[in-house]
Formats: structure tokens, C-alpha cells, sequence
């Protein structure tokens, strides 16, 4: 599509006090364009991809799995790349956890770069505000606009969320993005993936996706129907760059959240295997001396972790790799999208006999002993899943899927040489602050107490990676009567 447009599209310039013309195509202003997308844009019945064409302006409503908007050649080309050249000039601040990783300006509310005060003067002006209502048939308040801009390089991302926030009397409505790189393609990823969901309300798997399109104006209605993501960059040296924000509206009983998380997210600990087996037969044996023990305990009483490296003997170990590599053939993703992305494999005896009673003595008293004894806490319960972790596979920190307090154990499969950068690292936080991360060795057994108030994730793996994260996660329960 060309930067100029065609002369018969009315690119007038749209000024605001004391700024600068923000050139919007005010052939989207004409009533006939407005009347035909507000029709098709509100349909609850549209089923298929449409198109919108009136008067030489051009847009298109993306039908499922909810409707999404963009407008195509929205200002001119050459205040776009004005605006992204004073952005450039910004401090910019890189923004990661366990949902996104990114790099993002303050807001831009108060920014008094001549072409960025200009578009948020216009966005938030009573024209645009009421284009906006017209063409989605929703209510807006005026005064109310959140205005930044982003810049996605290499492996950054946006994971599985819904926008479904309020501000006091006032919701978020709509979402909208505004994009700034030219010539990108779909390979590059970066993409705004949009997520179906089940009968509870839960994201799925992306059935949609917005390529970023520069000089496009991208637009859905937030709620707890609009799960979505900006997929991983996946381009070695390029980087996505847009304006993104959220026009708000008055909060309506509606807009609360009706999603009950499937029971599968939650593994509730149990109470612990009698299970006989000499311990030797799978624990390095320096790790059953008693001088060993309470070498690591004086560290563990101290730090609140531990990892104990060559933990299994190594021929378990071969044998249990081996093992569990022919399992994910068979094994189930767990999700949904908003708190989890992983392979969760189940390993009979049939299938793999080794792996399978290995399983219950890492759940019997006699390790839970042996914990003891490098931790001192006194264990009755746990828990366990054997994991893959894949590219693009993660875990989330939600308010619904909270693990309890308790020890978490894992005991790490991986390949021994895990970078850093891949992603796939367990963190630690507690409010804003990051207490402690772990990176899978293979054979290692991490050891860290977590009590209330501190959340932990699995950092997302990203394209980069060569090897997956496997392991066996347990969480263990104290005893509380004590």
C-alpha cells in the first residue's frame, strides 16, 4: 500500500491549539464510512473477515474471535516517521516479568515533543473521541486517554492477558495501537494474536492474528472476552515499533470478570507415599552423609535455598532420561493461556518402570526425611508433575492460580549447558522485588522455601533456545500442626 495516498482521500490537516498538524485522513470522518463499519463492527452475527471501503479510505473487521478493527493509512506517512524520530530521542525503559518483555516510554501525557503532543492532543480531542464511539457504538469519557509507545526487540513479547482493568468509576473500552515500522513482515512474529476461548471463559490457542502494518490503527474492546498477545519478535535485527493505549469508559456490571480457571491448573499436595527403598539406589551418596547434610542445612537456614548438583547417581540418571524423552509423545498441554504453557507427561510403570518408581519414593517419607535433614522442616504433603518446557511455554503469576506456601523441590532433566538467554529460568518475587532466580542444570536438585507473600513463574523460553526445560516439580507442605 502506498505512503501517499490517492488525492481523491481528503488528507486534511487536523489541528489542534499550539501543535502541530497531525494530518489525519479525515476521509474516515465521512458519514457513509462511519455509518458502514459501525453496522458491521457492531453486528453481533458477523461470522467472516470484512472489509470496509468507502470514499477511498480503507479498513477491515477481523470477525473472530472477537471483533477487532484496523484502519489503514490513518495520518501521513511522513508525521508517522516525525513522531517516531522524537520518540527515538526518549528515555526508554525496559519492562520484563512474567508476563511481557519489552522497552516502553513514560507516558506521554506530558511530553512536549511537538509531533507527540500533537497526536495525543488529537486522540484525546472530542473529534476522535467521538469517531471512536461512533464507529464501535460505545460509550467513552472524554479527558481520559493512556498514551505510550513500545518498542519490541528481538525475543520481547506480550504474553495472554485481557486489558480488563478499571480505574475507579472508569474500565478500560478500548485498546488501540498505532504502528511505526515500516516493511515488516510476518515472519519477523510480533504479531497481535487474538485467543478463542472454551465454554468457561478460558484462552485457548490464538486462532487470529494482526500483522503489524506501519500507519494502521489497530483497535478491539477490552473485557474479559479479549484475551490477546503480541507474539515473540522473532527477526534477529529488527525491532517493532508502535503507540499503544486505552480509551476509558464508565465501569457497567458487564465488565467483571466471569472466568472460573478449569480445577487441572491446581495440583493439591497429598499426603505422603509409605514407600520402602533404601535411598541409596537413587541419591548420590554424598549427599546421605551426615556431615554433607548439616553443611547444607547451616546454607539452607541461612539463604532459604539450596541447589545440590549431580543429585541423582549417574546412571538413574541416564535411565531416567532416556525414559521420560520417550513420554512427551503422548503427553497434555496444560493451560489455560492467561496462567500457563507447558507438557505435562504421566510415566507408568509399563512405560517407563525406572522413572515410574523413582516418582514415588520423591513422594514417600523416606525423601521427605531426607529433605528434612538438609532443611529441617517437617514434611507431610506434596505434590508432583513431570514438565516440558518448550519454546514459546511459560508460567504466570494469577491471583486464582496462587501455589501454597510450602518447599518447592525440582529436580531438573534438562541438557547440562542451559543459556541464560533462552529464557525457561524460575524467579522469585515478592511485591516489586526479585528475590532469587534459577536456571535448570541438569541432575540438579533446587531446593527453595517460599512462604506467603512470595510468587514464583517460569520465565518464558523464547525462540532462541536449543534444548527444552524438563524436570519433576513438587511442592512439599509442612506439617501445621506444630
Amino acid at each position: 500500500m502506498s505512503d501517499t495516498p490517492p488525492e481523491k482521500r481528503a488528507r486534511t490537516e487536523a489541528t489542534v491549539d499550539d501543535a502541530k498538524p497531525v494530518h489525519f485522513n479525515r476521509g474516515f470522518l465521512d458519514e457513509q464510512f462511519i455509518s458502514k463499519f459501525h453496522t458491521a463492527f457492531t453486528d453481533a452475527e458477523l461470522a467472516q473477515h470484512t472489509n470496509v471501503e468507502s470514499n477511498g479510505c480503507q479498513a477491515e473487521i477481523m470477525a473472530q474471535p472477537f471483533h477487532t478493527g484496523r484502519l489503514h493509512s490513518v495520518f501521513s506517512a511522513e508525521f508517522l516517521r516525525a513522531l517516531r524520530r522524537e520518540l527515538a530521542g526518549l528515555t526508554w525503559h525496559e519492562r520484563a516479568n512474567d508476563l511481557y518483555a519489552f522497552h516502553q516510554t513514560d507516558d506521554l501525557a506530558l511530553n512536549t515533543n511537538t509531533h507527540i503532543r500533537a497526536l495525543r492532543t488529537y486522540l484525546a480531542g472530542d473529534e476522535f473521541v467521538a469517531f471512536m464511539e461512533q464507529i464501535t457504538g460505545v460509550q467513552l469519557t472524554r479527558g481520559h486517554l493512556d498514551l505510550a509507545a513500545q518498542r519490541y526487540k528481538p525475543t520481547n513479547h506480550l504474553l495472554c492477558h485481557d486489558d480488563d482493568v478499571q480505574r475507579g468509576k472508569l474500565t478500560r473500552k478500548i485498546a488501540y495501537i498505532i504502528y511505526l515500522t515500516e516493511d515488516w513482515a510476518p515472519g519477523d512474529g510480533g504479531a497481535l494474536g487474538l485467543f478463542a476461548q472454551d465454554d468457561c471463559g478460558n484462552p485457548t490457542e490464538v486462532v487470529a492474528r494482526l500483522v503489524p502494518e506501519f500507519n494502521s490503527l489497530g483497535f478491539f474492546l477490552t473485557g474479559h472476552s479479549s484475551y490477546h498477545t503480541v507474539e515473540e519478535v522473532t527477526s534477529d535485527d529488527r525491532e517493532r515499533w508502535s503507540v499503544t493505549g486505552w480509551f476509558y469508559g464508565p465501569a457497567e456490571t458487564d465488565d467483571m470478570p466471569s472466568s472460573d480457571l478449569p480445577k487441572s491448573v491446581m495440583v493439591e499436595p497429598v499426603p505422603l507415599l509409605e514407600h520402602t527403598c533404601d535411598p541409596a539406589r537413587w541419591i548420590n551418596a554424598a549427599y546421605l552423609k551426615p556431615q554433607t547434610q548439616a553443611q547444607i542445612q547451616d546454607s539452607f537456614v541461612e539463604q532459604s535455598s539450596t541447589e545440590l548438583r549431580d543429585f541423582l547417581r549417574a546412571d538413574v540418571f541416564a535411565t531416567v532420561q532416556t525414559e521420560v524423552a520417550t513420554l512427551w509423545a503422548s503427553a497434555t498441554e496444560q493451560g489455560p493461556a492467561h496462567v500457563c504453557k507447558y507438557l505435562k507427561a504421566h510415566a507408568t510403570h509399563e512405560a517407563a518402570p525406572v522413572t515410574h518408581e523413582l516418582l514415588q519414593f520423591l513422594q514417600s517419607t523416606q525423601f521427605a526425611c531426607v529433605l528434612s535433614s538438609v532443611t529441617s522442616l517437617d514434611l507431610v504433603r506434596a505434590s508432583q508433575q513431570v514438565r516440558r518446557f518448550d519454546r514459546g511455554h511459560y508460567t504466570l503469576v494469577h491471583d486464582q492460580a496462587l501455589d501454597p506456601a510450602g518447599l518447592d523441590v525440582v529436580l531438573s532433566l534438562s541438557p547440562a549447558e542451559w543459556i541464560d538467554t533462552w529464557g525457561g529460568s524460575t524467579h522469585y518475587v515478592a511485591d516489586a522485588d526479585e528475590l532469587l532466580s534459577v536456571s535448570p542444570q541438569a541432575n540438579s536438585l533446587s531446593i527453595v522455601m517460599r512462604d506467603d507473600g512470595t510468587l514464583r513463574f517460569v520465565k518464558y523460553v523464547n525462540h532462541t533456545a536449543q534444548e527444552s526445560r524438563q524436570e519433576i516439580s513438587m511442592l512439599f507442605i509442612e506439617d501445621c500442626e506444630e
